[in-house]
């Protein structure tokens, strides 16, 4: 038997803005300074950028909606010792050279300077990949009535992919926005998405996203 309930509803959503910061996707930044001296890698940094003007029209869309924009965060002690998530594993310690990574008060870790937050809209801090653990977001999301959310940003397979399945765990409905999502690898954003449609998510493009959304109604 399969239950009649109700699926993603673009009038009660929110977007969500997953690690859109200057170390993540920034040509300045620490992933771009790991790709450049680590070409085996092959770290597609153009691919990350790319994100940037599609999730900077999504969030003005969504502003002209009347529907809220949320960023996600995140943002670590200059130690790593909040760390909640396995960074022995990704780098030694916490920076790359003599450079910090995703370190409070630091560059690297503000958002890009194309998606400022505007006055009043939340920036959720997360300690580990996914923006529901605690976090405020679940909280911050019901008090505004939101049941949905489109979520964007970094990375497909990681942050992004963590705080979709987390959403879904809180019983959100997701859509995750193709065009506005990208991976350090696009073979691992192709097949993420390709779990995130089968499973967790409705996967649309960010031309369908805002053809959705409901006209503000005039003053």
């Amino acid at each position: 038997m399969i239950l009649d309930v109700p699926g993603p509803d673009i009038t009660k959503s929110a977007l969500i803005i997953v690690d859109m910061q200057n170390d993540f996707v920034h040509a300045d930044g620490g992933f771009a300074h790991e790709a450049r001296e680590h070409p085996e890698a092959k770290i597609d940094i153009p691919f990350l950028m790319g994100t940037i003007p599609n999730v900077a029209r999504l969030a003005d869309a969504f502003r002209k909606a009347g529907r809220p924009v949320v960023y996600i965060a995140h943002v670590l002690k200059p130690d790593y010792s909040d760390a909640a998530f396995p960074y022995w594993r990704a780098t030694k310690g916490s920076t790359t050279g003599n450079r910090t990574f995703i370190v409070e008060n630091s560059w690297g870790a503000q958002i890009i300077d194309e998606l400022t937050p505007k006055e009043g809209e939340h920036v959720v801090v997360k300690k580990g990949f996914g923006g529901f653990a605690n976090t405020r977001l679940d909280t911050i999301l019901r008090n505004m009535g939101v049941t949905t959310c489109v979520v964007t940003g970094v990375t497909t397979a990681v942050c992004v992919s963590t705080t979709i399945r987390g959403g879904v765990e809180h019983n959100y409905r997701i859509m995750v926005v193709k065009d506005a999502v990208a991976e350090v690898h696009r073979e691992a954003h192709e097949a993420e998405l390709r779990t995130m449609q089968r499973i967790f998510a409705d996967v649309k493009s960010t031309d369908e996203i805002i053809d959705m959304l409901p006209q503000r109604a005039a003053a």
